[in-house]
């Protein structure tokens, strides 16, 4: 089976060698020269790929080119360079390279993030963005200040927990505003499958992780055949997924038929199809897809490091985005103890130390959003975003870019870049934010996508980063560890690379910053119970 494998992946390469045309006078953008048949499959990071990226961008330019087998991948590593393929150029670049183990064989291809452009996915981006435009997510803020509160009692009961604590609070506040359904206070059904399924994607999500992205031919191996134990995790990783969908929709959908149900995405939705007499499988199933995003964007997830072209570790980050997110914001806020001092003194100026903040005050902490701002910059959680693919050729200037190429936003390279964000990209400065020289760009470029494919959640994760944040800063110290003496020793932690990039093994300490701030959280959670 090894040799027959070898030989057709050696024609195959052989054929697209010889068959690649480029038009005359135009040519492939600069990258590292590759090798015959297999191109540059050496050159491709294992590890810490951002930085990898980053030399290239150096060496090469705004425009850099690799080529894997028949797979050419374009890296994007500049905003104006950005702006022209997936602003200008959106309806080329709007495209999701084939991924033939996550859609085709996981099932994944019901979630809008990784749907082809066309009707199916516009249908499915209208549903999420009539709920979650920034006009509409206001009304989520009740539900991100109620489980905040509730942080903030976890981690004064046992703060050694905070990756949990975050984690319940991500899970209790997606299932609350997505399916009206309130989860329990430990090992919850509906998260508890939420992370087998995103155990899954973090597996594949990375396209040409697995040999059968590459060559779509091999799922027709029989499963008896050595080699295909991708079909055997494909088949179980696929009924995970489909019962994350399925499951919470289906119980939300009951409690609005008996009239029990809550305010929620979900119920919203199928209010707006009862009363425009829509109540019809199609539409319903856009619904309960797009709710399946919303829960898989903020429930708690399991994503890996995958080397390229090897099997999956063993070992999940069980985190969801927003708390990866907070997770960088912890680390920072230890490594920084400065910018944690600023951020709380202008809090303290604020509020007094009478009452707890709340989004209403937002306007008044300018420093406090600049640090959920620079908390996504600083270290992106997707250092190279989740790939486009170009549904057509294209020229770029002198450059030719073939019909599929996969095309990355490079956002850790966008994010680090001095002409946008000034001096000393790698140090956690919000003032940044503050100056002329960063507030001119709109958005921190990248860290939640790119052009017609940009995360329409971003919105609602921003809201919930600034209340936990100011909440978190407000009431609590964030430092190394302590000794057995209360003196601070150095931070321990480590990055993990792939498809996320945050900190695990992190051992630091989060106390509160004085009896003051425990009676006021004690004392604020006894009138909201």
């Amino acid at each position: 089976m090894l040799i027959v494998m070898t030989l057709v992946i050696t024609l195959t390469a052989t054929f697209s060698f010889w068959t690649d045309r480029i038009p005359k006078d135009l040519r492939l953008p600069p990258g590292p020269k590759g090798l015959p048949l297999i191109g540059n499959m050496f050159d491709m990071p294992k590890e810490r790929e951002w930085e990898t990226l980053e030399k290239w961008a150096e060496e090469y330019g705004e425009i850099v080119h690799v080529k894997v087998f028949q797979t050419h991948t374009v890296y994007v590593n500049s905003r104006k360079m950005a702006y022209e393929l997936f602003e200008r150029r959106s309806s080329n670049y709007a495209d999701r390279t084939r991924m033939t183990m996550l859609n085709e064989l996981m099932g994944w291809d019901w979630g809008m993030p990784f749907q082809r452009y066309g009707e199916r996915w516009r249908r499915h981006r209208r549903a999420f963005h009539e709920k979650f435009h920034s006009n509409a997510v206001g009304t989520f803020k009740s539900s991100q200040i109620k489980h905040t509160r509730d942080l903030l009692r976890r981690l004064l009961k046992t703060p050694d927990a905070f990756a949990d604590h975050l984690r319940h609070i991500s899970g209790a506040i997606i299932m609350e505003i997505g399916y009206g359904i309130h989860v329990k206070p430990q090992d919850d059904p509906f998260i508890r499958n939420a992370e087998q399924a995103m155990r899954g994607l973090g597996a594949a999500g990375v396209p040409g992780t697995f040999m059968v992205d590459r060559f779509p031919w091999m799922k027709h191996i029989p499963d008896w055949l050595p080699g295909t134990s991708f079909k055997r995790l494909a088949r179980q990783w696929c009924q995970n997924s489909t019962a994350m969908n399925d499951l919470p929709y289906e119980y939300a959908k009951a409690q609005v038929a008996t009239g029990t149900h809550e305010p929620s995405f979900v119920s919203a939705h199928l209010d707006d199809l009862v009363a425009k007499d829509k109540l019809i499988p199609e539409e319903e199933e856009v619904v309960k897809n797009a709710a399946g995003i919303v829960f898989a964007g903020g429930s708690d997830t399991a994503s890996y490091y995958i080397p390229f072209f090897f099997m999956p570790s063993d070992r999940p980050n069980r985190f969801a985005q927003t708390v990866l997110q907070m997770t960088l914001f912890i680390l920072a806020m230890a490594l920084f103890p400065d910018v944690q001092k600023k951020a709380q003194r202008e809090l303290d100026s604020v509020l007094g130390g009478i009452r707890l903040v709340e989004f209403e005050d937002e306007p008044e902490l300018p420093y406090i959003s600049a640090v959920v701002r620079e908390t996504l910059r600083w270290h992106p959680l997707l250092p190279q975003s989740v790939a486009h693919a170009a549904l057509e050729e294209d020229v770029v200037g002198e450059y030719y870019i073939p019909k599929g190429s996969i095309v990355v936003g490079n956002t850790w390279r966008l994010l680090h870049d001095q002409d946008d964000f000034g001096p000393q990209p790698d140090q956690f400065m919000p003032e940044r934010f503050l100056n002329k020289t960063a507030r001119r760009v709109p958005e921190v470029t990248g860290a939640f996508g790119y052009g017609r494919r940009i995360c329409p959640g971003r919105h609602m994760a921003q809201n919930l980063l600034f209340i936990e944040i100011a909440s978190i800063l407000q009431n609590f110290e964030i430092s190394g560890p302590l000794d057995a003496n209360g003196k601070e020793q150095p931070l321990v932690y480590k990055m993990t690379s792939g498809f996320f990039s945050h900190p695990v093994d992190m051992e630091l300490s989060i106390r509160p910053r004085c009896e003051a701030a425990v009676k006021l959280i004690e004392e604020t959670l006894k009138r909201v119970m």
